[in-house]
């Protein structure tokens, strides 16, 4: 579902849990995401993983991946190094060996006193994505892409303009045709000089 909040005069995609049916919401990570003591999951291709912020320790953080019930359990601490690659590069510091997989898929990373999970490496995103799964309200924000079942929307997200906004757009356009006007003006005086 998509709505928009007057009151933050924000656009916000929620996951829709019925009875009847689920429908499993996936969005792609654009930016860094600040990870927090809540699990959350995220999906590579087939694997999935559920990453928290140790409670008790805010220098750790908890990530449990795999392709099945069978998760495998790993902390990363940033005391020993701040950056952590998820990817199929060898000696990544989890390492998926698919083909499938872009050398640096993910990035964990610890910045002032903060973790984030990023896709892709430093330089460049990952070739398939890495996609957060929706569970609660995700504020929509430009270029934003998202997936439904088996459906990928991408969404263009265009703020509204405000009274004044308009108005020195106009008075820009009108500018620019005045100036226009009197280059054309200019050539046709040429012309007729020149003859």
């Amino acid at each position: 579902m998509i709505y928009y909040r007057k009151d933050l005069q924000k656009f916000y995609l929620e996951p829709v849990f019925d009875n009847k049916e689920i429908f499993f919401v996936f969005v792609k990570l654009l930016n860094p995401y600040l990870l927090t003591t809540e699990s959350i999951a995220f999906c590579v291709l087939s694997y999935i993983f559920k990453i928290k912020v140790n409670k008790s320790n805010n220098k750790e953080v908890i990530i449990e991946y795999g392709k099945n019930e069978n998760l495998t359990q790993v902390e990363f601490n940033c005391e020993k190094k701040k950056e952590f690659y998820i990817g199929r590069k060898q000696g990544s510091d989890i390492e998926l060996p698919e083909s499938e997989i872009s050398r640096e898929q993910a990035m964990i990373y610890y910045e002032k006193d903060n973790w984030y999970i990023k896709d892709g490496g430093k330089e460049k995103p990952s070739g398939s994505g890495t996609w957060l799964f929706l569970e609660k309200r995700y504020e929509i924000t430009n270029d934003i892409i998202f997936m439904v079942g088996s459906s990928t929307i991408k969404l263009e997200y265009i703020p509204p303009q405000s009274d004044k906004d308009k108005e020195d757009k106009e008075i820009k356009e009108l500018k620019k045709e005045n100036s226009n006007e009197k280059n054309n003006m200019n050539k046709n005086e040429n012309l007729e000089e020149k003859k």
